[in-house]
């Protein structure tokens, strides 16, 4: 029993200098990374930064954190932020946002309110750090902009993971619930309120395939380039109309983007309807306009239902093999 006893006491000194240890690593790995970023293009400023959770967790707090990239005039702030990690799995973090942040985009000033907001991601343990997936969720998520126009959700999620099987594709997904655009955007679409005041949801669900695995501690500087772009899903439910579009798309030889997208769109005359109401279609033109999408449409034999293909090929779009344009690189 005493040996028992005494094992148990070595094992907890010693669990205890480890978790002491690793507390100044992981404060002082992140200081000295806010102050690279601080000692290089970014402005990076915070009065405190924190690591308690003794003894299974890392619990990182940084207090009245400010970040600007003055070459974009981006910048965000938030009167705090956490980080957690338990000791014995410090290579999967959790991130805790303050309710209330400010967002600076292009001279243009937002607030974003949450009644919740974290994410999770997940790297290997190793000299690299690959990364293999992160989350983010927001509930009840609300940007305000300073002329008092607000985009409000129910919740918004956003993921992305390294594809099983591979090295460097990444499954990638984005859905926002019950979406109510700012008043002045929803009055210029619909101002007849067809529609209901809630778009149901926004979904996009892809893989995406780079030039190189994305590893946070990477030995070369330039990130990796999007070589494959394939569109599982994306979706847009407003009331009664339905959209939805697949497809594949990658860069040629010279970096353009390559291939096809799949749109179809149910009751697609109500957005017609929508168009004219709005003055983007002129009235008297509105037979014009549906006989020719009509004719456009390759599902002609389902009902209120219409199917079209976007292409590009060498730099040009065409919608159902009319050319509409130049398209730019994408990578």
């Amino acid at each position: 029993m005493r040996k028992l006893i005494a094992f148990a006491l070595i094992a907890a000194t010693l669990y205890g200098g480890y978790w002491f240890v690793g507390r100044a690593q992981v404060q002082t790995r992140l200081a000295e990374a806010l102050q690279q970023a601080d000692d290089g293009p970014y402005d990076v400023q915070y009065d405190s930064l924190k690591t308690r959770g003794f003894p299974s967790r890392f619990d990182t707090t940084v207090t009245n954190f400010t970040f600007a990239d003055p070459a974009t005039g981006t910048t965000w702030a938030a009167p705090f932020f956490q980080l957690f990690a338990l000791a014995y799995r410090p290579n999967e973090v959790i991130a805790v946002f303050s309710p209330e942040q400010t967002i600076g985009i292009a001279g243009e000033t937002y607030t974003v309110f949450t009644n919740d907001m974290r994410a999770s991601g997940k790297v290997r343990p190793t000299a690299a750090l690959a990364f293999q997936n992160a989350t983010i969720t927001l509930d009840n998520p609300r940007v305000r902009a300073a002329s008092g126009a607000e985009l409000a959700m129910a919740s918004a999620l956003a993921a992305m993971r390294l594809t099983p099987e591979t090295t460097q594709t990444y499954d990638a997904f984005v859905e926002g619930r019950s979406i109510v655009l700012p008043e002045d955007t929803r009055r210029f679409l619909d101002p007849q309120n067809m529609l209901p005041p809630l778009i149901q949801s926004l979904r996009f669900d892809s893989d995406v395939t780079l030039s190189a695995p994305i590893e946070l501690n990477s030995t070369d500087s330039t990130p990796p380039a999007i070589t494959g772009l394939s569109i599982t899903e994306l979706a847009l439910t407003w009331g009664d109309i339905a959209m939805t579009a697949i497809g594949d798309i990658a860069p040629d030889a010279t970096g353009t983007m390559a291939g096809s997208v799949t749109v179809t769109t149910r009751n697609w005359e109500r957005i017609v309807d929508l168009g004219v109401a709005n003055g983007m279609i002129d009235a008297d033109r509105r037979f014009l306009v549906t006989e020719i999408v009509r004719n456009l449409d390759e599902t002609p034999h389902i009902d209120d239902t219409l199917t079209l293909s976007l292409t590009v090929a060498d730099g040009q779009l065409a919608l159902g093999g009319f050319p509409i344009g130049p398209v730019d690189i994408l990578r």
